[in-house]
């Protein structure tokens, strides 16, 4: 199972990001193997539209 945490870095001792939308990143972590990768928030800058194009983000990266 892979989870998306919604970040202000791109380590794992970053601090959350409480805005999903507007994230500077997203660490995405195998729960299984502990393994995480960044991602770029790109939808952080729009300025209608981020929390549903963020969504699509992790979604692509998840899958």
């Amino acid at each position: 199972m892979k989870i998306a945490i919604s970040s202000k870095g791109t380590d794992l001792d970053a601090q959350v990001d409480p805005q999903f939308g507007r994230c500077q990143y997203f660490i995405i972590v195998d729960a299984a193997t502990e393994a995480f990768e960044v991602v770029d928030n790109k939808a952080a800058t729009l300025s209608g539209g981020a929390g549903i194009q963020a969504a699509q983000t992790v979604q692509k990266v998840g899958s």
